[in-house]
Formats: structure tokens, C-alpha cells, sequence
């Protein structure tokens, strides 16, 4: 048998994978490859350490997927002194990764949430009939247009001592608006504000919806009640006109 047709064979101790290779193609010194399979780093035998043990795999003596233990690595040997097998060819190169894509911007929409999530300023009203309400700006401009809470009304912003609600900056554009408005909206419960009062509690003056005011039964009369304060609730229409 010729020495080219001669094939040392071979495994990876990384991922096990088996290997034969023609012993002409082996450097005649040791040299250390990457593995076709996994691309771990093998240490190779010189050509003659492969010739002995090729002839020791013939004659049974050592395993035929062993290797001789690898001595101390020298240099690197140029890379074309060892090929992988025709039989086997090393698997081909992974696709390259797609290009990634850049951050969005920011919009504007994003801005204005993140904006809106911010905790909204709170207002309270120091007057008979605001008893325990708490309101946005939204609501204040409600209450403003409606007549429900004047310049001179005293408003606390928060947890703040109540001033003027002409102090109040962020009031002072509802007020000059008003100003302009051609009509007065009719007024509207303080409780639900999208909703038109018809109601009006007798005792502090405070407007009220239908649900605010149940009727109830007292003997047999029936009455209507401020859900509030347990007063008597009268028609709106039949309210003097000095109460708000």
C-alpha cells in the first residue's frame, strides 16, 4: 500500500465528531486546526507520529477513532497544509446576521404620553357645598364656566393654604376665557359633572343630579334627598337665584 493511500483517522475532542484525513496532507511537525464540524482548535501528530499509529490501527492495536496524546502546540502551520476530506466537506459559513435595526424615534404622541401620565395637579374649593370634593383642571373649568367658582372663590391647589382663585396661574386663562364666553351653561352636579343638574340641595346649595337626589319615602310623603348631606333637596327651578 502506498503512503498516499494511507488515512490517519481521527476525532474531535470537542464535539466527538469523526474525521479521516490522507497522511501526505499531514505536516511532517505537530500543528493544532480547527475542527470542520465545530470550529474547536485539534492538535494534530506529525506524519510520522500518524504513520505509526495508522499501522497500529491496521494491526489492531489502538482504537480506530483514537488519537496519540497531543504534545505542547507549536506555531500555527499555514493554513492550507490541511484540507478536511472530500468525502466530508466542512459545513459551509453561517448566513450573516441580518443588520440591526435603529432605535425609533420618539414621537410626538410618545412625548404627549408620557407627559399626561405625570400625577395631575389637584384642586379644592373652600366654600359651603364643595364639602370633600376633589378636582382636575378639566373640572375647574367646568365649575368656571358654569358660574360655580368666581375669581374671589378661594381654591387650594393640593395640600396648599387656599387663596384667591384669580392667584391660581393655571386658573387665570379659565377666567379670561369665560370672560368671552357668549352663554352660561346650565349648572351641573359637582359629583358627576358631565351631567346637568336638576337638583339643588336646600341646605348648602349644591347641585345635584338625579342619582344624588333619591326620592325617598317618609310616611306617605316623598322626598327628595342630597345624597351628601341628607338634606332636602328642592327643583333647581325653585332654588333662589343667588345660590350657585
Amino acid at each position: 500500500m502506498s503512503e498516499s493511500d494511507l488515512r490517519y483517522t481521527f476525532a474531535c475532542p470537542a464535539c466527538s465528531s469523526s474525521f479521516s484525513i490522507s497522511l501526505e496532507r499531514i505536516p511532517p511537525v505537530q500543528a493544532r486546526f480547527s475542527c470542520p464540524k465545530c470550529g474547536k482548535p485539534m492538535d494534530f501528530p506529525s506524519r510520522e507520529e500518524a504513520r505509526v499509529f495508522i499501522q497500529l490501527q491496521a494491526s489492531g492495536g489502538a482504537p480506530a477513532a483514537a488519537r496519540p496524546p497531543a504534545a505542547a502546540p507549536p506555531p500555527p502551520a499555514p493554513p492550507k497544509a490541511v484540507a478536511a476530506s472530500p468525502s466530508r466537506p466542512p459545513d459551509p459559513a453561517a448566513p450573516p446576521a441580518p443588520p440591526s435595526r435603529p432605535a425609533p424615534a420618539t414621537s410626538s404622541l410618545d412625548s404627549t404620553a408620557t407627559e399626561t401620565s405625570r400625577p395631575e395637579k389637584t384642586y379644592r374649593v373652600d366654600a359651603t357645598g364643595f364639602e370633600r370634593d376633589v378636582f382636575d383642571r378639566r373640572a375647574m373649568r367646568t365649575l368656571i364656566r358654569t358660574l360655580a367658582v368666581n375669581e374671589t372663590s378661594l381654591v387650594s391647589v393640593g395640600d396648599a393654604v387656599a387663596v384667591r382663585a384669580s392667584e391660581i396661574p393655571e386658573l387665570k386663562s379659565l377666567f379670561e376665557l369665560r370672560k368671552t364666553a357668549r352663554a352660561t351653561p346650565p349648572p351641573v352636579c359637582r359629583s358627576h359633572l358631565e351631567v346637568v343638574a336638576h337638583y339643588v340641595c336646600g341646605d348648602t346649595g349644591r347641585p345635584l343630579c338625579e342619582g344624588c337626589a333619591p326620592e325617598k319615602k317618609f310616611g306617605g310623603t316623598s322626598l327628595r334627598v342630597c345624597d351628601h348631606c341628607g338634606g332636602t333637596a328642592k327643583d333647581l327651578h325653585d332654588a333662589p337665584a343667588e345660590i350657585d
